[in-house]
């Protein structure tokens, strides 16, 4: 027979577990409307970029222009620039992608954490490196923290390159931090102040290197 003391506990328990699925779904709906967003806005600067480029070739200039570029061999030059163009705006769709599911995966890897009172629910809250319980996107569920900062280091320019670099070197030093915690046998044992600040600075580390889109 359950005491009332533990009815409110499993109430309150599940209570929170309703308002994070809820969280959870409002998030993904968010990543959805922002990855819609920006395709809309790829296909609109796409369009806007066609018609621009039509009105000027169907000029006197743009005709004559048009004319010396067939002859001399330079028509892949239009080609590259459109090119261009959509590439940057792929960058900028995978980017959002990437990010959304970073800042999410972080931010569960705090909550749990933040709540974890034994050396087991530590290991069940660092899990989240290597693979996202909750994902945004579900192919990216079982990538690495590391690999996905490792793939928007290759889309940011920069300094923001730098960012990317740094936030790999705290996650190397959290993983480190996890294994080390990973080879306690004893998941019933409480864990160590010393030990949750370790963890929470570097997370929170990570969590300030803001990255924008290229």
């Amino acid at each position: 027979m359950l005491s009332d003391d533990q009815k409110k506990i499993i109430e309150a328990e599940e209570r929170h577990r309703h308002d994070f699925r809820k969280t959870l779904e409002e998030a993904s709906a968010t990543v959805s409307k922002t990855v819609d967003r920006a395709v809309s806005e790829v296909k609109e600067e796409k369009a806007k970029l066609s018609s621009q480029l039509m009105v000027f070739l169907n000029s006197s200039v743009g005709t004559l222009l048009l004319s010396s570029v067939v002859i001399t061999g330079g028509a892949g030059l239009i080609q590259k620039i459109q090119h261009n163009h959509e590439t940057q705006q792929k960058k900028r769709e995978q980017l959002i992608v990437y990010k959304f599911e970073i800042e999410n995966r972080l931010d569960n890897m705090e909550f749990a954490l933040r709540r974890a009172q034994t050396v087991g629910e530590a290991k069940v809250a660092l899990n989240k490196l290597f693979k996202s319980k909750y994902p945004l996107t579900p192919e990216l569920q079982n990538r690495t923290l590391a690999s996905l900062y490792l793939n928007i280091y290759e889309l940011v320019p920069g300094t923001q390159q730098q960012r990317a670099q740094a936030a790999i070197g705290f996650i190397r030093e959290l993983e480190h931090a996890e294994s080390l915690i990973n080879a306690q046998t004893d998941d019933a044992k409480l864990i160590s102040a010393e030990d949750k600040l370790q963890f929470t600075k570097l997370i929170q580390s990570i969590q300030v290197l803001k990255l924008s889109a290229p």
